[in-house]
């Protein structure tokens, strides 16, 4: 089996600590117990498979990447396949269709979807599931560590959880489920680069991020209604904390569940402060302080240092977005503020 490549190091988003993260190199194989073994060790999905029609033309295709507590996993059968699990007991999953067509059961219920039409799943640690893909069908397989899930909701609601149970299954086409879907196939665009954003830690740590908190917001678990509410309103002295944070190391990768742990407060009740006393959000108000310094290094040394060397810096790991961000801040390029 292809090992790993591209393995770096991020922040978790829950607990504080640090994974890895890296690709695995795209896999193939016509072995279905070799296809079942990587299921089984890259998404932690304990899986029975059964091609259906011509055996002969099982031709499993993978590639995937690993961002802490979230894997993202392009995966591919050549032929009618049926996968069964007693159970995935350390993740929930959620399958996207890109093409073909995927029927999946889980705790009664059924889901027929493309990636045009229909609803998904979510699966959960506990319970029998089963799907069947044609000979078509291309799925992005996204997997959730329980644990993280689990943390990162109590951060948010700031109360012990339950394990989470999603009636009903998730539209991949609207509303938030379209948005995890459309996160999920940024992932999957990155897989096919040789080397790219997802090699760089803080953008890795940014996707793991997006795709976990967009995971809790989308999907139809009970504390759904609980976590759209609005958040109680914090004292200043939280966002002080806050503020002195990222004043300290603007350039660090931060994340608004890392700045809520280091004010002491919730993730939503930081935002609530943050809009109440500075009227601005974290996110916002740490590319604003990324911005001016940036704006101060390119007027201080001019010509003697590029455009990307303080764009890097500074946090921007995207050229095109910073010299935007700047030149709408500024008025001008950054290539300009040489120039004084």
């Amino acid at each position: 089996m292809t090992g790993e490549r591209g393995s770096g190091t991020l922040r978790t988003t829950a607990g504080g600590g640090t994974v890895t993260a890296g690709r695995t190199p795209p896999f193939r194989t016509t072995d279905v117990e070799r296809a079942r073994a990587w299921i089984a060790d890259a998404l932690s999905y304990p899986v029975m498979l059964d091609p259906l029609v011509a055996p002969e033309d099982f031709d499993f295709t993978t590639s995937a990447v690993r961002l802490g507590p979230v894997t993202v996993a392009s995966v591919a059968y050549g032929t009618d396949v049926l996968s069964r699990s007693e159970g995935l007991g350390v993740a929930y999953h959620v399958n996207v269709p890109v093409g073909g067509q995927a029927v999946q059961s889980h705790r009664g219920e059924v889901f027929r979807a493309t990636a045009a039409e229909g609803r998904v799943p979510v699966f959960e640690p506990t319970g029998a599931l089963a799907g069947e893909l044609d000979a078509e069908a291309e799925v992005l397989a996204l997997s959730f560590d329980r644990h993280a899930v689990e943390a990162a909701l109590e951060e948010f609601l700031e109360h012990p959880v339950r394990p989470l149970h999603f009636p009903g299954g998730l539209d991949l086409l609207n509303g938030r489920g379209r948005t995890l879907a459309a996160l999920a196939r940024t992932v999957a665009g990155e897989l096919a680069e040789p080397s790219g954003l997802l090699d760089h830690p803080p953008v890795a740590a940014s996707f793991a991020d997006s795709l976990l908190t967009a995971m809790l917001y989308a999907t139809p678990h009970q504390y759904r209604e609980e976590l759209a509410d609005p958040a109680t309103r914090t004292c200043p002295r939280p966002v002080k904390r806050a503020v002195d944070a990222m004043q300290a190391d603007p350039a660090h990768p931060f994340t608004v569940r890392e700045l809520a742990r280091l004010a002491g407060v919730g993730p939503r009740s930081l935002q609530a402060g943050f809009k109440q006393h500075l009227e601005t959000t974290p996110m916002a108000y740490l590319r604003r302080l990324r911005l001016e310094r940036a704006h101060a290094d390119l007027v201080r040394f001019g010509p003697a240092v590029s455009v990307t060397e303080v764009a890097g810096r500074w946090g921007f790991t995207h050229l095109g977005r910073f010299a935007a961000a700047y030149q709408s801040r500024y008025g001008r390029l950054p290539s300009q503020a040489h120039r004084g």
